[in-house]
């Protein structure tokens, strides 16, 4: 045979059982592929035809509960799985730790409290030079959130409150309304245009600089407060732009509220710290109006007016249906963006620009 499938001779050279079983497979290999070249006989056909030999020739039930072969088959097993095993030890040793978790976390905090004050100021120490070199993540110490998911949904969210909503009310006359739906009612405040926010600036400018100074603007040239009024209040013609102020620092949120007062209507519930200033030209482009802490929400139209779109959720457009408002100058708009995402719209024949005050209440 030119194969030379069986060698006998080399089986006599064979040191131990792992060379004997390593010749054993190489010449089985070498069979298969014999049988594969030789009598077209498939991979599939020629390890079929090998077990039921196997089985045939060999009481293999009695092979498998044979005590020495039963002990030798767990013993390899066993040495084989010692991962599987520790990790079934790791979690069981886990298990316990949090069955007895109460016990455990108060020993730990007995014996690490004294430790917690030293190790903070280690830390603000070990910081320090960080903070000298990049004083700008310090705008991030008061963020309660640094990344939002855009493709968050609620499951199951119930639908209710908006299911029924035809129109935005208005609700000026109408008093102690307790309502869940979209409504507007007119402050009866002063009107807050450009210049009045430019002279609150340069009053506390070293309070804005510190803690408020950055904006967000659809125009290039419009990075921080001095070019917003630049552009805005001594340009002859105001830049088309769309400029975002966000304020979540409480120094400048108190000066805020000395020329927007808390709206009267609001529930008596919490205000959040967090607030939007919206600066835009008279055709400045549509945008959607930005989420804040707490899910209820208020618009206060300072200066100017803008047409407002209530757009239902994604996990309730099939029940609720799109609304519209325009909400003039000294009007106010509260809503809950659960149910709706409202985008802020030019207004046709609008010859001002427009000044639009964000805010929250939980």
């Amino acid at each position: 045979m030119d194969e030379q499938i069986l060698d006998t001779a080399s089986f006599g050279e064979l040191r131990d059982k792992n060379e004997i079983i390593g010749r054993y497979v190489e010449h089985l290999n070498r069979l298969r592929r014999l049988a594969a070249n030789r009598g077209q006989i498939s991979e599939a056909e020629f390890n079929n035809y090998l077990v039921r030999h196997y089985f045939h020739n060999n009481n293999i039930i009695n092979y498998i509960f044979d005590k020495n072969t039963s002990r030798i088959l767990l013993k390899t097993v066993i040495e084989r799985k010692k991962k599987i095993i520790n990790f079934i030890f790791v979690l069981l040793t886990l298990f316990i730790v949090f069955s007895y978790k109460h016990e455990v976390s108060t020993v730990v905090l007995r014996n690490i409290q004294s430790f917690i004050y030293p190790g903070m100021r280690v830390w603000r120490k070990v910081t320090v030079p960080i903070i000298a070199n990049y004083p700008s993540l310090t705008e991030y110490y008061d963020e309660s959130c640094l990344l939002t998911n855009p493709y968050f949904q609620v499951e199951n969210l119930n639908c209710d409150p908006c299911a029924d909503v035809a129109n935005v009310l208005d609700f000026t006359t109408v008093e102690h309304a307790t309502v869940n739906y979209p409504y507007i009612f007119k402050t009866q405040k002063e009107l807050v245009d450009i210049g009045r926010l430019q002279a609150l600036y340069e009053q506390h400018r070293s309070i804005f600089t510190k803690d408020a100074y950055k904006i967000q603007s659809t125009h290039a040239d419009i990075r921080n407060l001095d070019d917003l009024f630049r552009h805005f209040v001594n340009a002859s013609q105001p830049v088309e732009s769309h400029s975002v102020w966000r304020c979540n620092r409480m120094a400048p949120a108190r000066l805020l509220r000395s020329i927007f007062p808390r709206p009267a209507r609001l529930p008596a519930t919490g205000v959040s710290l967090e607030r939007y200033l919206l600066v835009d030209s008279a055709q400045a482009p549509p945008y959607r109006i930005p989420d804040a802490e707490c899910a209820n929400m208020f618009v206060i139209q300072a200066y100017g007016s803008r047409t407002f779109l209530l757009r239902p959720t994604q996990e309730c457009r099939h029940r609720c249906r799109t609304l519209s408002v325009r909400l003039p100058a000294s009007y106010s708009l509260i809503y809950n963006w659960w149910y709706w995402k409202p985008i802020s719209l030019p207004e046709q024949y609008a010859k001002t620009p427009s000044v639009s005050y964000i805010g929250s209440y939980c």
